[in-house]
């Protein structure tokens, strides 16, 4: 290699280190622009869910807007399908998923989580003509479930009387289904199950015992370590002050990180 090449090539090296030690991480860039971007599917409440008024809410919403006013900036959530989420998070597209993401071996092979912020379990929802006290009850059930969850994982490694499973993008579609008696029933978020009922007067009963319960967590890219210190931090505490218990009461009546 000539001099001049030399003198190129080191330069060129400057600059890439100078670049390099330039670059902010996700939580200097949050502190920087005032704000943090979260996803959610909003099709998933009482979580997350557009309202009448067509505005987002739900108990997601206030826990990520709780969380970042402890952190010193502000909240802007977006919706974006579940079968995708995690591809949206890895590839920048927004600084963490605070949508009731459930914490899975899988998922953390791929992003980080923060502590646990609420736990659920995953309850069989049955029509309430249904002649059964369990799911294994139904023979060749057909069973629905949201794209992308856990529930779907689960039915197909574990329960061996299910026929068919039927993929919907919300569980508002989930239990029509079951209503139009396209399904036996549909698996899904005990408190979710429960809610829909309630609110759109579904002919539902949660039948048997939840399948299983999960610790429910904000999903963080893998680098971002010091966020999630952040956001534990900040989760720790809106639970010690009490803004968590409201925000419970608010949507559920009890405080479910106790129930």
């Amino acid at each position: 290699m000539n001099k001049k090449l030399s003198i190129i090539f080191l330069v060129a090296i400057m600059i890439f280190m100078v670049g390099c030690s330039g670059q902010t991480n996700t939580l200097e860039a949050i502190n920087e622009k005032g704000t943090l971007t979260f996803a959610m599917t909003g099709a998933y409440p009482p979580f997350n869910f557009i309202n009448d008024d067509g505005d987002l809410v739900g108990f997601d919403i206030d826990i990520a807007n709780a969380i970042a006013e402890k952190m010193g900036v502000e909240a802007d959530p977006m919706t974006v399908q579940w079968d995708g989420i995690i591809t949206g998070l890895t590839s920048g597209r927004f600084d963490m998923i605070i949508g009731s993401m459930a914490i899975t071996e899988e998922r953390l092979e791929q992003v980080n989580f923060s502590d646990p912020y609420y736990y659920d379990g995953a309850q069989f929802f049955g029509h309430k003509d249904i002649d059964a006290n369990d799911i294994t009850d139904i023979e060749d059930a057909v069973v629905g479930v949201v794209t992308g969850t856990t529930f779907l994982d689960y039915l197909e490694e574990n329960v061996d009387n299910v026929k068919d499973i039927m993929q919907f993008d919300s569980d508002v579609d989930n239990m029509r289904a079951v209503e139009r008696g396209q399904a036996d029933g549909l698996v899904t978020g005990l408190l979710v199950g429960l809610n829909g009922i309630d609110s759109y007067d579904m002919p539902l009963e949660a039948v048997g015992d939840p399948l299983y319960v999960e610790e429910i967590g904000i999903a963080i890219r893998k680098d971002d370590t010091d966020l999630v210190d952040a956001v534990n931090s900040a989760l720790q505490e809106i639970i010690e002050d009490g803004t968590y218990a409201q925000l419970s009461e608010k949507w559920f009546g009890v405080n479910i990180l106790e129930n």
